[in-house]
C-alpha cells in the first residue's frame, strides 16, 4: 500500500501541469492552423494568429497604457517581459490570466456579442487586456519566494478581491459589472457568492469585490492598499509570502471581519433609501407566468399569443440550459424542446409554428462559434441554417422566409438576411471597424430593421434601418444603453430594456409620437420579452417583464401595457453614502486608446519552446520504513498556449536507492489535431485483488498515447474521443513468492511487452452537482482493443477485446435506474495476472484526470455476493441498481480535510459468466454467478479530492431468501465504469 499511496501523491503533484493552461483549457482542441506571431514592446510580448494580423498595434498600445497606469497605482515594475496571448480561435467571451511565477494572460478578441454581457463605452481589447493585465500585477504584487506552493500555507488572493482590484483599476462602475448584481444581493440579504443556489454568484463576485475596493480606497487611501499589498509574512525563517487576511489585520482594526461589516451596513443604508424611491417587484402588479425553471436566460411571445419560449436553469444543483414552449391558455401545457448551448436569442416565425435561435457550437477546424438554427413545433425537429457562420441574434423577417441576423466579421457586426427556401444569404449592413450590432428586429410596419449599436467611439444606440432606402434613424441617446427590443402587436411602439438606472428597466417607444416613457422603475430591475394583444382572460394589451427581488428564483409576469410609471430622481439618496461608486484610482485608464505600431520593436515567428514556462517544483522528505526514507521531488513546465507540458516527479530512497526509488516522466505535445503523450516511468502500477492477495507490479518502461477529440459523435452535454496508445514496459510482480501457492490461479509473471490499444469512447452526461456518487441521467459506451505479437519486441502474443456500456433511467422523483453491460474477450497468452473474469475483491476506482498516464488499478468487475476468483477467456457481465436519494449530508469534517457528504441507498443485482473459465474452487468450463443485496454510498471529500465509498450486504440470488448470512463488504468505487 506504500507504493499507492506514493503513486497517489505523484499523480496529484503533476495534476496541474498536466492539465494545459492555454486556450484548449477551455475549448477543448488544438489549432494547428493558426501560425503565431510576436511582436515586442517595452513590456510585453504580444502573440497572435498571423490571420488576425494588426491587432498586435491597439494591443501594444492598451498593454504599454496599462503598465503606465497599473505600475503607477500599484508601485509595482517587472524584470520579465509580459506575455499577452491574443486568438480569434472561438467565439469566447472571455479572457484569463494565470498566476505562475512569469505570469501571462490568453484572451479571445475579434467578437462581437461581448457587448451584450458589458454596458459602458469602453471597447472590448481595452477593457478585457486592461483587466486581465491588472490580474497580472496584483500576481506580482504578492508574489513570494515559494511560487505557487504559499497557496499551500497561505491565502496571496481571494477571488472577490482580485477581481475587485482588477475592475477598480480599470473600470468604472456600472450596472453590468456591479450594481445590478449588488443592489439585489443588498436587498435579498443574500451577499454570499459561495452559495451554489444562485445564477448571479459569478456575478456578485465581481459587484462584490469592486464595490469594497472603492469604498476600501476612499476610507483608507490608496496608499493604504499598496501597503497592504506590499505586506509579507515569514515561515521557518526563509519562506515569506503574502497572506490577504493577515494583511488586512495590520491595514484595518479588526482585520476583514471588521472591514466587511463596516461596508455591510454602509452599502445598506446606500441602496435601501434607494429602494425606497423606486417601485417593488408587486407594484407592477403583473399576472404570473409559471415556467418549468428557477432561473431564467430568456422568453420570446409566439405571434398569436398562444405560445411562450423560455430558455432557463432547473436549478444551480442541475444547471442544464433547457428550452421550453408553453402554452398561454389555462391549461398551460409545457413541452422541453431543447437543452444545451442555447444563447439568449429566442424569436418566433411570423405562423408561430417556427422558434429560432443560435447556438454555440463547433465549427471548422472545431472552433467554438455561433450558429443559427430553426426549431418546427410541426415534426418536432431542430434543423441548423447556418455553418461555422459566427452569427446570432437570428429573427424572422423581412418575409416569411427569411431570417435576418448579425454575423461576426473578425469583431465587427453586420446584418444579413438568409432565404430559408434557397439557402441564399444577403448583405444589409456594410460596417468597417470596430462596430458591433445586437438584437435585431424586424418592424414590418417601418419596413425597417431597429438594432442595437455599439459604435467605434463607445456610443450606444439603438438605430433604424430602412429596408428601401437604406436610411439610418438614431432613435436615442448613445448614453443610455437602450438594448433588447420587442414591438407591440400593431407595430407602432417599442418597448426595450435600458441600463440607465445602473439597473435594467424598462421604456417605450413611440414612433406617431416620437416619444419615450417609462414602463417600470423596478429597484432591482425589470425586462421585456414580449408584448401581447388581447388574449384569454386577459381584456388589453400586456408586457411579458421578467423581474424578482430573489437572487434564487426569477419571475416572469403579464403586466398591462397601459400602466403610468412616473420617473424618481436619485438625487435624495445622501452623498456621503454615494461616494464610493465614483471613487477612481490615483491614476485614469483612458476609455479608449489608438493603435500604437510605433512602439514595436521587434515583430518575428514565435517559438513556442522558447516559451516554456516553469509551473511549480517542490521536494518533501518521506518516511516509507527504516529500509525506505528518503526525498520526494516533482516538477512541472508548460507553454502558455498549451502545445508542450513536461511534468516529472519520484522519490529517491536513501538506503536502497536502486531497491526502492520510482519515477515518472510525462510530455503533452498538443501541436497537432490530437494530443500527443509520452510518458517514461518506473512506477507501482496496476495494484489489483488477484486471488485473495494484493498484488503490486512495478513496471518500467514507456508508451506514446493519442488522443482525438470527435466533433461527429459530439453535442450537448455529450462527448466523444478516440485514442491510441502504443507500449513498450517491463512488467515485474512485487512479492511473487506470496503467489505461488494459490490453488488453481496461475501465479503472476515476469514479462517484457509491447503491445497497441485502440479505443473509442462516447458518452453524455448533463451538469448536476451530486454527479459523482448519484447522476441523474447519462450514458457511455467505451470500446477498446489491444494486441501484442511475439514478433515485435513482445514476450507474449494476444488479442483483447473489451465493449462497456451504461445507461440510466428515471424512476420516482430523484430515484434512478442504472444498468451496465460489460463483454470481453482474450485471445493468445497474455500474463495471469492481466486476466479477464472476475475478482474476489472489488478493485479500487476513482475519477482521476483522463491524462494521467499511470495506470494504478485493475478494473476487472466482481459479482457481488460472492468471493471468489474466476478468470476465463469471455466474459459476460451485467449489473442493475436502484439508487435511491438517502441523506443530503452527513455533515462530518474533520480537521477541514475529510468530509462526509451526500448519502444514497442502492439495491442490486448483479451478474455474469465466464466462458472457459477457471475459478478458485476448482470449477471451470461455462461459470456463472448472479448475486443481489443492498449498500449505502456516501461521498467523501478528502483534500478537495472526492470519491465514493460503500458498504453493502449481498449473497447468491439463489439464496436471498435462506438463512445464510450475507456477505458484508466494503468498496471505494466510481458509480459509472468510465
Amino acid at each position: 500500500m506504500k507504493q499507492l499511496l506514493l503513486g497517489l501523491f505523484i499523480l496529484f503533484g503533476i495534476s496541474e501541469c498536466l492539465i494545459a493552461q492555454g486556450f484548449n483549457s477551455t475549448n477543448g482542441r488544438n489549432h494547428p492552423e493558426l501560425n503565431w506571431q510576436v511582436a515586442e514592446t517595452a513590456h510585453f510580448k504580444i502573440m497572435y494568429p498571423q490571420r488576425i494580423a494588426g491587432i498586435e498595434d491597439e494591443a501594444a498600445a492598451i498593454a504599454e497604457e496599462s503598465y503606465r497606469v497599473l505600475s503607477e497605482n500599484l508601485d509595482v515594475e517587472f524584470n520579465y517581459k509580459i506575455r499577452v496571448y491574443l486568438s480569434d480561435e472561438d467565439e469566447v467571451n472571455n479572457g484569463f490570466a494565470v498566476p505562475f511565477r512569469r505570469a501571462y494572460t490568453d484572451i479571445w478578441v475579434n467578437l462581437n456579442d461581448y457587448s451584450e454581457i458589458w454596458t459602458g463605452s469602453e471597447k472590448w481589447l481595452r477593457k478585457v487586456l486592461a483587466h486581465e493585465l491588472a490580474h497580472i500585477f496584483h500576481f506580482e504584487a504578492v508574489k513570494g519566494n515559494a511560487g505557487l506552493l504559499q497557496n499551500v500555507f497561505a491565502t496571496p488572493r481571494t477571488r472577490f478581491w482580485s477581481e475587485g482590484l482588477a475592475q477598480y483599476q480599470t473600470e468604472y462602475w456600472d450596472s453590468q459589472r456591479g450594481d445590478r448584481w449588488l443592489r439585489k444581493a443588498v436587498f435579498d440579504d443574500n451577499l454570499n457568492y459561495n452559495s451554489g443556489q444562485a445564477l448571479d454568484d459569478g456575478r456578485l463576485v465581481y459587484a462584490l469585490g469592486n464595490s469594497q475596493l472603492r469604498y476600501f480606497t476612499e476610507k483608507y487611501g490608496d496608499s493604504t492598499l499598496v501597503n497592504m499589498l506590499k505586506y509579507r509574512d515569514t515561515s521557518l525563517g526563509f519562506i515569506k509570502y503574502h497572506d490577504f487576511y493577515e494583511a488586512f489585520d495590520k491595514a484595518v482594526d479588526g482585520g476583514y471581519s471588521a472591514f466587511f461589516d463596516d461596508w455591510r451596513k454602509h452599502t445598506n443604508v446606500y441602496y435601501n433609501t434607494l429602494a425606497s424611491r423606486m417601485e417593488r417587484v408587486d407594484s407592477l402588479d403583473g399576472k404570473s407566468f409559471g415556467f418549468p425553471a428557477t432561473f431564467l436566460f430568456d422568453a420570446a411571445v409566439s405571434p398569436n399569443d398562444s405560445l411562450v419560449a423560455v430558455l432557463g436553469y432547473p436549478s444551480m444543483t442541475r444547471p442544464v440550459k433547457r428550452l421550453y414552449v408553453i402554452t398561454t391558455d389555462s391549461s398551460h401545457k409545457t413541452k422541453q424542446v431543447g437543452e444545451g448551448r442555447i444563447n439568449e436569442d429566442l424569436a418566433w416565425s411570423t405562423d408561430g409554428q417556427q422558434l429560432v435561435y443560435s447556438r454555440l457550437v463547433r465549427g471548422e477546424h472545431s472552433s467554438l462559434v455561433n450558429d443559427v438554427f430553426v426549431y418546427d413545433l410541426n415534426n418536432g425537429e431542430e434543423h441548423q441554417i447556418t455553418y461555422s457562420r459566427r452569427a446570432k441574434f437570428p429573427v424572422f423577417g423581412p418575409d416569411d422566409d427569411q431570417l435576418s441576423y448579425i454575423v461576426n466579421e473578425n469583431g465587427t457586426g453586420n446584418l444579413f438576411t438568409h432565404d430559408l427556401n434557397t439557402g441564399q444569404t444577403q448583405r444589409i449592413t456594410n460596417y468597417q471597424g470596430d462596430i458591433q450590432l445586437l438584437w435585431p428586429q424586424w418592424l414590418p410596419k417601418q419596413n425597417s430593421w431597429v438594432f442595437h449599436r455599439f459604435g467605434e467611439a463607445g456610443n450606444r444606440n439603438l438605430v433604424l434601418l430602412n429596408r428601401e432606402s437604406g436610411k439610418e434613424t438614431i432613435l436615442d441617446d448613445g448614453e443610455l444603453d437602450n438594448r433588447k427590443v420587442v414591438v407591440n402587436p400593431s407595430g407602432d411602439k417599442l418597448a426595450y430594456v435600458s441600463l440607465r438606472d445602473d439597473v435594467p428597466n424598462v421604456f417605450i417607444y413611440d414612433f406617431e409620437t416620437d416619444q419615450e416613457t417609462r414602463f417600470t422603475n423596478v429597484f432591482t430591475g425589470a425586462e421585456v420579452f414580449g408584448w401581447v394583444s388581447e388574449f384569454d382572460t386577459m381584456a388589453t394589451e400586456h408586457l411579458l417583464v421578467g423581474a424578482s427581488e430573489s437572487r434564487t428564483k426569477d419571475q416572469l409576469y403579464f403586466v398591462e401595457a397601459d400602466r403610468e410609471t412616473p420617473e424618481v430622481s436619485n438625487d435624495y439618496v445622501p452623498a456621503e453614502y454615494a461616494s464610493w461608486k465614483q471613487k477612481t484610482p490615483p491614476v485614469l485608464f483612458p476609455d479608449s486608446i489608438a493603435p500604437a505600431p510605433q512602439l514595436i520593436s521587434d515583430r518575428y515567428e514565435y517559438a513556442s519552446f522558447q516559451n516554456i514556462t516553469h509551473v511549480t517544483s517542490f521536494a518533501l522528505p518521506y518516511y516509507s520504513a527504516e529500509d525506505d526514507w528518503g526525498i520526494f521531488a516533482t516538477s512541472n513546465w508548460t507553454e502558455p498556449l498549451g502545445k508542450h507540458t513536461f511534468a516529472g516527479g519520484g522519490w529517491l530512497s536513501i538506503p536502497e536507492p536502486a531497491k526502492n526509488s520510482y519515477g515518472a516522466f510525462s510530455y503533452i505535445n498538443n501541436q497537432w489535431y490530437p494530443s500527443i503523450s509520452l510518458n517514461v516511468y518506473q512506477m507501482p502500477e496496476n495494484g489489483q485483488f488477484y486471488g485473495d492477495r494484493y498484488l503490486f507490479e512495478e513496471y518500467t518502461g514507456v508508451d506514446v498515447t493519442a488522443r482525438w477529440p470527435l466533433d461527429t459523435f459530439s453535442g450537448s452535454y455529450q462527448r466523444s474521443t478516440l485514442g491510441l496508445k502504443l507500449r513498450y514496459y517491463h512488467t515485474d510482480p512485487f512479492e511473487r513468492s506470496k503467489f505461488l501457492q494459490m490453488s488453481n490461479i496461475e501465479a503472476p509473471q515476469s514479462a517484457t511487452i509491447a503491445d497497441l490499444e485502440l479505443a473509442f469512447e462516447v458518452k453524455k452526461q448533463r451538469p448536476w452537482s451530486r454527479n459523482v456518487i448519484h447522476p441523474l441521467d447519462g450514458s457511455g459506451l467505451r470500446f477498446s482493443l489491444s494486441a501484442a505479437n511475439e514478433s515485435v519486441a513482445s514476450d507474449l502474443s494476444f488479442l483483447k477485446a473489451d465493449l462497456n456500456a451504461y445507461t440510466m433511467f428515471p424512476a420516482l422523483g430523484l430515484h434512478r435506474v442504472f444498468i451496465q453491460t460489460r463483454l470481453q474477450t482474450q485471445f493468445g497468452n497474455p500474463l495471469p495476472q492481466n486476466y479477464i473474469g472476475f475478482s474476489r475483491y472489488d478493485n479500487i476506482t476513482l475519477n482521476l484526470l483522463e491524462q494521467v498516464p499511470l495506470r494504478f488499478f485493475g478494473d476487472n468487475e466482481r459479482v457481488r455476493g460472492y468471493r471468489d476468483f474466476v478468470a476465463g477467456d469471455q466474459v459476460a457481465f451485467a449489473s442493475m441498481e436502484y439508487r435511491v436519494p438517502f441523506l443530503p449530508s452527513l455533515q462530518t469534517e474533520i480537521l477541514g480535510l475529510l468530509k462526509l457528504g451526500s448519502t444514497y441507498a442502492t439495491l442490486f443485482t448483479d451478474a455474469g459468466m465466464v466462458f472457459e473459465g477457471q475459478a478458485e474452487s476448482g470449477e471451470s468450463g461455462t461459470i456463472s454467478r448472479w448475486g443481489a443485496g443492498g449498500e449505502v454510498k456516501n461521498l467523501v471529500s478528502l483534500f478537495g479530492i472526492e470519491f465514493v465509498h460503500s458498504l453493502g450486504i449481498a449473497k447468491p440470488a439463489n439464496q436471498l431468501f435462506d438463512n445464510q448470512p450475507f456477505e458484508v463488504y466494503y468498496r471505494i468505487k466510481t458509480v459509472v465504469p468510465f
